[in-house]
């Protein structure tokens, strides 16, 4: 690979280090997590610092950086005060008004209504979900993890429910082509599948 450029994250910026960390771990599922305030707002925010954790019992994670003045995001606040959030996939078509509701919006303004996404009500949780969005994770609250010097929060959620269009479904799979996932590059990129690459494994291979 020819020669390497050394970093020390103990001595670089802590932006340097998020370009790195965001150009290497590529390409990451984005989707979008709604909740609701304790005062009935609805909030919904993108996230691509997201994966799943566990399985028995199902869980996901989201990191959630903080604001530039150290508060926490409405997103976090959202699901310690009220104790649930959604995860809402995005697929192809969905993905500029993904983008959208990144913008900051102030306290008390649900990016819902500013962008033009539709909610519904979810079965076991209060949070709403996205309409368009074809696979929803209802999720509790399981625990805040703090990480670093800077508090850096980790947001496990335990999944209680599973809502999957069946317009994605193939037999018992998601199907990939159908789903039409986005991911999420560096700076302003996002990415569509490309070719897609199988190889099969033997049943039981250590792995």
């Amino acid at each position: 690979m020819g020669n390497f450029k050394e970093f020390d994250p103990s001595q670089i910026e802590r932006r340097e280090i998020y370009r790195i960390l965001t150009g290497s771990i590529v390409p990451r599922p984005i989707g979008w997590a709604s909740t609701i305030s304790k005062d009935g707002i609805s909030n919904i925010a993108p996230f691509s610092f997201f994966t799943c954790v566990c399985v028995a019992p199902p869980m996901i994670s989201l990191t959630i950086a903080r604001n530039p003045d150290g508060s926490k995001k409405h997103t976090l606040i959202n699901a310690e005060e009220t104790g649930d959030f959604c995860f809402n996939l995005v697929s192809e078509n969905l993905w500029e008004k993904m983008v959208d509701t990144a913008n900051g919006y102030e306290e008390g303004i649900s990016e819902f209504s500013e962008v033009g996404i539709e909610s519904i009500p979810s079965i076991k949780v209060d949070s709403p979900r996205v309409k368009q969005s074809p696979i929803h994770f209802e999720c509790k609250t399981h625990k805040v993890i703090e990480l670093g010097p800077n508090k850096h929060p980790l947001l496990i959620g335990e999944v209680v429910y599973f809502h999957v269009s069946e317009e994605v479904l193939k037999g018992k799979y998601i199907d990939m082509e159908k789903l039409k996932p986005v991911g999420r590059l560096n700076g302003f990129l996002q990415c569509s599948l490309g070719e897609f690459l199988e190889r099969s494994f033997q049943d039981g291979q250590k792995r």
